[in-house]
């Protein structure tokens, strides 16, 4: 027996192992199996009861108060990063990318028959090229019309100039001689007006030579009188001197009385002569005066008369020169021209014939050389934080958004009040405008263009919140509302 159990523990570990492993079976009843099972759960159960009695080591409290200090210093730190660390704030707003001076729309003003269509959709013009003719035979004719009766008014106004000047001729401008060369009508009116400029003038210096003749009449038996009392006066003073001398011879008795008598009678009658001359020399000189004022009065009503006819045809000339400028407009507008350069689009006319009403848009022009903007809707709860100057970025979904960098951008506009549209299920915005900075521009590849139309989300930086604001606010919002009276 000794001898065995020494050869038994020097067997090596892993043969006692080995034989540990190995487990005896053999063949039972089953109603002993069954017992032995029971007696087996009765065993595992005495063993359980064991291990609830076996203590815990005390180097294991040294791991868990390790562990609830490391949790308290984590919450810690995250409390104080969630209520001090900033994070940026933006507003997130879908938009567009627009030409910063719009497309233009090409309309007519009164709209008519279509006698040519010049491009096509994609066509790029410049600016002044012909797009569509519009019919315009009755604005030529009343065009054609207002030019003949213009040039004839404007011929008239010459004449009254130069009848306000006593001309016996009219100096036609080179304009009138030119117009008068291409049309028999004017070169007709020109020659009337010379014919009617003689006439009057004629007339009027016939009148005028009449009262001037008259006025040398009476100048000169004016003048005829004056002598004829100068002569009466000399032969009067040698009446009185005779007459005085034969009263003296008389009253020293020496001479005849009767003498001295006829002397006295011939000075009364040389003296009566002179008064009658001296009246009649007045009367001529107020006869003088008022052929004087017939004259300027005559020449004063002849150039109110010239004045009066100017004032009138001047304004015939303003009222046909309008007319004539609204169908010259009308006449020109007949051919639409592209406003700027730029690419045709939206071309909604096709049929040469077709009818156009006026104000009906005909086609639009996207400028060739204009900038491009990105236009954003910013709902009216958000308007406070949106203000010209803000930095936005700029995503353009078009392009490749693994490889397409996020541009930078600035709010160059914001429209002074809320925006409805049309639809009225849809709420007010307030649009605006974002242009992409020169950082921006620097940042897009050669490969990025934009395209009017080209979709773009649009983040406008509105500051820094910390991560407990973000949490709080709703919290603080409704608890606000529900402290309110009703």
């Amino acid at each position: 027996m000794t001898k065995n159990t020494d050869k038994d523990s020097e067997q090596t570990p892993n043969e006692s192992q080995h034989k540990l492993a190995q487990i005896e079976t053999k063949k039972v009843p089953a109603a002993q199996a069954k017992n032995g099972q029971m007696e087996a759960s009765q065993q595992s159960l005495d063993c359980t009861g064991q291990e609830d009695d076996i203590e815990v080591p005390s180097d294991d409290r040294r791991y868990i108060k390790f562990g609830i200090i490391f949790l308290i210093l984590t919450l810690g730190l995250f409390t104080l990063w969630g209520s001090t660390a900033p994070l940026s704030s933006a507003l997130v707003s879908s938009g567009e990318v627009v030409v910063d001076s719009y497309r233009k729309t090409i309309q007519h003003y009164e709209g008519g028959i279509i006698q040519q269509i010049f491009v096509r959709n994609g066509d790029v013009v410049e600016a002044g090229d012909p797009l569509v003719e519009m019919e315009n035979a009755q604005f030529k004719a009343e065009l054609a019309n207002s030019y003949v009766r213009l040039q004839i008014t404007r011929a008239e106004l010459e004449r009254l100039n130069a009848e306000q000047e006593f001309s016996n001729t009219v100096q036609f401008s080179q304009k009138l001689k030119d117009a008068a060369a291409k049309d028999p009508d004017i070169a007709n009116a020109l020659k009337q007006q010379s014919s009617l400029l003689r006439a009057r003038m004629s007339a009027y210096t016939q009148e005028a030579e009449a009262l001037k003749t008259r006025l040398e009449q009476t100048q000169a038996q004016i003048e005829g009188g004056a002598e004829q009392i100068k002569v009466l006066k000399q032969q009067l003073t040698l009446l009185r001197e005779e007459e005085e001398a034969y009263t003296t011879l008389y009253n020293e008795g020496l001479g005849d009385n009767n003498r001295a008598r006829e002397l006295n009678r011939s000075i009364l009658t040389t003296q009566n002569e002179i008064n009658k001359l001296t009246s009649e020399t007045a009367r001529l000189k107020i006869q003088n005066t008022e052929t004087n004022l017939q004259i300027a009065t005559r020449k004063q009503e002849y150039l109110k008369d010239v004045g009066d006819r100017l004032k009138q045809t001047q304004s015939m000339y303003f009222d046909i020169q309008e007319k004539y400028q609204v169908a010259k407009d009308r006449t020109g507008r007949a051919i639409v021209r592209a406003p700027e350069q730029g690419t045709i689009v939206d071309l909604k006319v096709h049929t040469v014939g077709s009818v156009a009403s006026a104000g009906q848009p005909l086609m639009d022009i996207v400028p060739f050389n204009d900038s491009f903007v990105v236009e954003t809707k910013v709902q009216t709860s958000d308007i406070n934080d949106v203000y010209v100057g803000q930095i936005a970025d700029i995503r353009f979904s078009a392009f490749n958004s693994r490889i397409t960098k996020v541009i930078e951008g600035e709010v160059i506009n914001v429209s002074a009040d809320a925006i409805e549209e049309d639809r009225g299920d849809q709420p007010p915005f307030y649009l605006t405008r974002i242009k992409v900075t020169d950082q921006g521009r620097s940042d897009m590849s050669e490969d990025m263009h934009l395209i009017p139309g080209m979709p773009a989300e649009v983040m406008i930086q509105r500051g820094d919140r910390t991560l407990f604001s973000y949490l709080i606010k709703p919290i603080k919002d409704s608890f606000a509302r529900s402290l309110k009276e009703e």
